[in-house]
C-alpha cells in the first residue's frame, strides 16, 4: 500500500508538472528564412505568387515526388487555392492566397492530416543593394496540449530547413528564367498588359517623316487632352502596325494613354491589353534596333507571333534630359 501511495504521489506530481507545462509553454511560434535574388522584382514575385510556379520549387516535393495537387480559382490572385495530398511526410492540406500587395503575400495554411492546424504563411519582399530580399515566414500555432511537442522538437529548425531549401530552389528557378529570357544582352519580360486606353492618330508614314509626325500629333493630342481635362495614364507612345523596309513606310500611330474613355473628333480611341513581351531600353531612339531584334529572337525560339501591334513608350522627356544614355523607352510586343 505504501508503494501504491508513493506511486500515486509521483503520478500526481507528474500530472501537475505536465499541466503547468501545458499552461506555461507557448502555443504560437514564428519561423523565417531569407534569400537575396538578383533579378527583376516582378519576375521573383510571379514565381512566388502563382501556385503553378510554386510547385516547381516546393521543397516538400522531395518527400513525395508523387504528391497530388490541384489549383483552383484564378492563380496569382487573392482567393486562389493550392490543395495537395500525399504520403505521411507531406499529409493533406490547402494553401490559400488571402492578401497580395507589392511587398507582402499572406497565405492561409490549413493542414488536414496527419494532424489539423491552421496557420499563416507569408512572403516579404524588400529591395537591397545586392538584389531583392525575399523572406519566407510562418506564424504557426500548436493548440494545448499539442504545444508540449515544443519540448521535443524545434519548429524553427524543422520548418526552417525546408524554407531554406525552398528559397534556394526559388533562386535557381529565377536565375534560369532570367537566363532563358535574356537575348542580345536584353532581358525580355513576359507580362500581362493591363487594359490601357489610347487616344491615337494613325497614318502611313515615310521613315524620314516619323519625327515630324510625332512632333505634330503628340502636340495635337496633348492639347485636346488638356482642353478636355482628361487624366493621363502614361507617357506618349508610338504604335507600329507594319514596318515596310522595301518602301520605307510605316503604318503607325502617335498615341497618349488616358484614364477612362473619350470621343475626340479627328482621333481614334483604342484599348490594348493581354499578353506582351517587354524590354526596358536605355539609349537614343535611333539605337533601339538591337532591342527589337532581341524580342524577335525570343519570339522565334518560343513559337510566338505578333498580335497586331508593337508599342514604344517614351518614358524620358528628351527636352529635359540631354544625356541620351538615360532615355528610357519601354518596348512592348503584343503577342499570341
Amino acid at each position: 500500500m505504501k508503494i501504491l501511495k508513493i506511486l500515486g504521489i509521483i503520478l500526481l506530481i507528474v500530472i501537475i508538472i505536465i499541466g503547468v507545462l501545458i499552461i506555461a509553454m507557448p502555443t504560437k511560434y514564428n519561423v523565417e528564412r531569407s534569400v537575396i535574388i538578383d533579378a527583376p522584382r516582378n519576375v521573383v514575385f510571379k514565381q512566388v505568387s502563382h501556385f503553378r510556379n510554386f510547385i516547381k520549387w516546393n521543397p516538400w516535393n522531395k518527400f513525395d515526388p508523387n504528391m497530388h495537387y490541384e489549383i483552383s480559382g484564378t492563380d496569382g490572385t487573392v482567393g486562389a487555392i493550392y490543395s495537395w495530398s500525399g504520403n505521411d511526410s507531406v499529409g493533406v492540406g490547402t494553401l490559400t492566397n488571402v492578401s497580395i500587395t507589392e511587398n507582402r503575400i499572406n497565405q492561409k495554411l490549413d493542414f488536414i492530416s496527419p494532424w489539423e492546424t491552421h496557420d499563416i504563411a507569408y512572403y516579404k519582399f524588400e529591395d537591397s543593394p545586392e538584389g531583392l530580399k525575399v523572406t519566407w515566414g510562418l506564424d504557426g500555432n500548436l493548440d494545448r496540449p499539442m504545444n508540449l511537442m515544443g519540448l521535443f522538437m524545434n519548429m524553427d529548425d524543422m520548418v526552417g530547413q525546408n524554407y531554406e531549401d525552398g528559397l534556394l530552389s526559388l533562386k535557381e528557378q529565377v536565375t534560369d528564367y532570367v537566363n532563358d529570357h535574356t537575348k542580345r544582352e536584353y532581358f525580355i519580360n513576359e507580362i500581362e498588359l493591363e487594359p490601357r486606353n489610347f487616344i491615337i492618330k494613325r497614318e502611313k508614314v515615310k521613315f524620314n517623316n516619323i519625327q515630324q509626325f510625332y512632333a505634330t500629333h503628340f502636340q495635337g493630342i496633348m492639347q485636346m487632352i488638356q482642353m478636355l481635362e482628361l487624366p493621363l495614364a502614361g507617357a506618349p507612345s508610338g504604335l507600329y502596325y507594319t514596318w515596310d523596309m522595301e518602301n520605307n513606310l510605316a503604318d503607325m500611330a502617335a498615341g497618349i494613354p488616358i484614364e477612362g474613355e473619350a470621343d475626340i473628333e479627328g482621333y481614334e480611341m483604342i484599348q490594348l491589353s493581354g499578353d506582351a513581351l517587354k524590354i526596358e531600353y536605355f539609349g537614343s531612339y535611333s539605337g533601339s534596333a538591337e532591342a527589337h531584334y532581341a524580342i524577335d529572337d525570343f519570339m522565334n525560339e518560343n513559337g510566338l507571333t505578333l498580335n497586331e501591334v508593337v508599342v514604344e513608350e517614351y518614358i524620358t522627356d528628351p527636352t529635359t534630359e540631354p544625356d541620351t544614355s538615360k532615355w528610357l523607352t519601354n518596348i512592348y510586343y503584343m503577342v499570341k
